[in-house]
This record gives C-alpha cells, structure tokens and sequence, in this order.
C-alpha cells in the first residue's frame, strides 16, 4: 500500500523541510567533529583502574539526537530497510546514503532510527555515526535533496 502512494516532490518538501531545517542547525558542528571521537570516559577524582568507566557524551551529540527523536525521520521498523538495501557496514549506509532519491527520503530516516534507536540500548552507537561520518553524510544528502542553501551562499 505504502509503495504505490508516490507523494509529489512539494509534498515531501512540505513534510519534512521543517525537520531538515532543525537537524542542519547542526551541520557545523558535524563538519568539525566528524571522523573524531565524540565521547570520552570520566576519569574524574576517585575513580581507579579497578572502576567501571563510564562514557562522557559531547552535550552537542545529546542535543542533536535529542533533535533528530522529536523529527518524523524515527522509524521502529528500520530493519526491514536495511534487510532490502542490503545494509551491513557504515560502507553500505554511505553507499545507499549517496544513491538516494527524494522518493527515498525514508531510507535516510530508517539510517537515522538505526543509531538513535540502538543508542538507546549502547550509547557507543550514538558516537559511531559522528566518527565514521554517517551522520555528516546524511545532513549532506538531506541538504542536497531539499535544495536547502546556506544564508552566506
């Protein structure tokens, strides 16, 4: 049902423009921070070799997954993207991240659900995108695709 109803390219500009818009708010903090660490662990007073460490995330991380939550980019159901694209890898996210169309706007969003979801369950996954430029790749794509310019252009 779902994959006969083609929304006209104004359509999903109308739907999700505005939740674009929010998430390239981070855009310059990504370019900066991508393909780095974006965590670290607390090694405050007290704490011996012998402690459990316990992960510091950049509070910009926080608010950018916090952003990309309350978008309708969130998808419970990624998997069943990532089983037809036949997602693995970060390779294979980048590689299905570049091939996207606006019709397949919800691909990049079912990307999105994978590492906020997951985050949910190991923070680690939070930072994986930042580090191995997943996130970068996809505000790109996103920008590209709703013909999105900076102010300064």
């Amino acid at each position: 049902m779902a994959e006969s109803l083609r929304l006209s390219r104004e359509e999903i500009i109308i739907c999700y423009k505005e939740d674009v818009v929010k998430l390239l708010e981070f855009l310059p903090w990504l370019e900066r921070t991508s393909g780095g660490a974006s965590s670290s662990i607390y090694s405050g007073e007290g704490i011996d070799k012998s402690s459990m460490s316990v992960p510091v995330y950049d509070a910009t991380l926080l608010n950018f997954i916090k952003a990309i939550r309350s978008t309708d980019f969130i998808n419970r159901n990624y998997v069943y993207t990532f089983s037809r694209y036949r997602i693995k890898t970060a390779a294979d996210e980048l590689r299905v991240i570049d091939a996207c169309s606006l019709q397949e706007i919800s691909v990049l969003g079912d990307i999105f659900s994978k590492y906020v979801l997951r985050g949910d369950v190991k923070g680690a996954v939070w930072t994986e995108g930042v580090s191995n430029g997943v996130y970068l790749a996809l505000l790109l794509k996103l920008k590209d695709l709703m013909e999105i310019r900076s102010p300064l252009a």
